[in-house]
């Protein structure tokens, strides 16, 4: 039976879908995977991994919520249409354990066994049959390694502590290094995970290798956790690209990430309500499984429920009787690279109930002293009245920028009482001072990006990365408080 004949006007476009096809991730998989429905995320995720094959990033960390698609692309698309770019290349794909790691082996040999992929790449070809030694001088091919028929090219599934010794690697994918909860929660088994990585995986690479490290973020100490302050602290340390899909939007917001704070990753595969539902089954799986900031069991100062809805305001009240500014510039002998600047504007009500607005910024000292100036400005003119206070921190060095805020709030005819305030006391105790409040739902946070920025570094105080926030509020509660009952003395002018 012969087949229908095809117009040339499909021909040019079959023709076009395979050349766009063999240079492009994302084509490729709606090519070999047709019912494969795609996001945004996608998109950006295979423009990373086009990156890394072409060599022009080496490290990449992807972090993403389970079902959003990651290990499809990661783990089975990358792979096969990598080989079939280069048949030439060496990879090595790791999990948590060897039966996963057989399992994607396995799913990329499929996609190279088929008609799609061979339309393609018809260079690159499995052996036939299943081979388990290449005693007799055939291609490997079963479910640990395969190996490309006339090319040096080959794929080896590893388990986590497997050895591979004696393989080498252009790229290394590391997808799940851990199983569950239960293991990330083991301080054994993170280390096991750290020496294995360290000692054995990395290793493997050839001179200019490359690694994507693909996992859920279930605990701070967690691999990918480990590596990121080792690359922190160390500049000569491998340093990392980073792509990270909060399920619900979140600031700061990814490179390219189109959404607005609070809108969902995939709406079309979850929706608000399902993540809604999600979230409120278990906070702290929440935050590591889908929004990518884990907690250290116990680790939390604070239970969950005392930051609902309830702790959320949009405009200032009418009642106000005090307002204070404070900013930590977050430059003394404990600020870690990456540190923000954290500035708080907290008002006093009638009622005793505190109203806070945050601004957790990056910029150099001079741009940092303009832009607390601007916002001395809008805080008055937004609750129409005069700042009782402005607090700076003055420890050390950054007595100097208390300084040089009051020359310029001079030069600027903005005069607001400013006050350099000293931290004698451990800065963990100080911030939980706050605990009273909170507790007693007396705190009220504006609901902007650096509002949703501070309560994250609440909730995971004190195992966050960064604590600027919580320092600036209790710095400008202790203002507020001191000024009230009138036992703040000003700094010099």
């Amino acid at each position: 039976m012969s087949s229908l004949p095809i117009s040339p006007q499909a021909a040019a476009n079959e023709l076009l879908r395979r050349r766009v096809a063999r240079r492009e991730l994302l084509a490729f998989t709606e090519y070999t995977f047709p019912e494969y429905a795609s996001n945004w995320h996608h998109a950006l995720l295979c423009s990373k991994l086009e990156q890394l094959f072409a060599g022009e990033i080496r490290r990449l960390m992807v972090f993403m919520p389970p079902r959003h698609g990651k290990s499809e692309l990661v783990s089975r698309r990358f792979p096969a249409w990598a080989l079939g770019r280069n048949p030439d290349l060496e990879l090595i794909a790791a999990s948590y354990s060897a039966d996963l790691a057989s399992a994607m082996n396995r799913d990329t040999q499929r996609i190279i066994d088929s008609p799609s992929f061979e339309r393609l790449f018809p260079k690159t070809k499995l052996s036939s049959s299943n081979v388990r030694s290449n005693a007799t001088g055939s291609y490997l091919r079963n479910s640990d390694v395969f190996e490309i028929v006339g090319h040096r090219g080959r794929y080896r599934a590893a388990g986590r502590g497997q050895g591979i010794t004696g393989m080498g690697c252009d790229i290394a994918i590391v997808d799940d290094p851990l199983k569950d909860r239960e293991e990330a929660d083991s301080p054994m088994i993170r280390q096991s995970l750290w020496e294995w990585y360290s000692s054995t995986l990395r290793t493997r690479l050839s001179p200019n290798g490359r690694i994507v490290l693909c996992q859920t973020r279930w605990h701070p100490d967690d691999l990918a956790g480990r590596l990121l302050r080792l690359a922190d602290a160390d500049p000569n340390a491998d340093q990392w690209d980073v792509i990270r899909f909060p399920a619900i939007a979140e600031d700061p917001l990814a490179p390219g990430d189109p959404r607005e704070i609070g809108d969902p990753l995939w709406p079309a595969r979850f929706s608000d309500e399902e993540l809604t539902r999600i979230q409120a089954q278990d906070a702290r799986e929440w935050g590591a499984l889908y929004q990518q900031r884990p907690r250290a069991e116990g680790g939390s100062e604070w239970p969950g429920e005392l930051f609902g809805e309830h702790l959320w305001f949009h405009d200032w009240p009418h009642d106000i009787t005090l307002r204070v500014v404070a900013l930590d510039p977050s430059k003394g002998k404990d600020a870690r690279r990456g540190d923000y600047a954290g500035l708080i504007r907290l008002a006093r009500c009638g009622r005793g109930h505190l109203w806070v607005e945050a601004d957790l910024v990056r910029m150099p000292t001079t741009p940092l002293i303009m832009h607390a100036l601007d916002s001395v400005e809008r805080f008055q003119q937004e609750t129409a009245g005069v700042v009782d206070g402005f607090g700076v921190e003055a420890n050390q060095f950054q007595e100097l920028l208390a300084d040089e805020m009051m020359r310029v709030a001079r030069t600027r005819g903005i005069m607001p009482p400013i006050y350099k305030i000293l931290n004698q006391v451990n800065k963990s105790v100080r911030i939980r001072r706050l605990t009273p409040h909170f507790t007693g739902r007396d705190i009220h946070i504006r609901d902007t990006p650096g509002g949703r920025l501070l309560v994250r570094q609440l909730e995971e105080f004190p195992a966050a990365d960064h604590d600027d926030g919580p320092d600036a509020l209790e710095m400008a509660r202790r203002l507020a408080i001191d000024l009230f009952n009138g036992k703040q003395r000003r700094g010099k002018r």
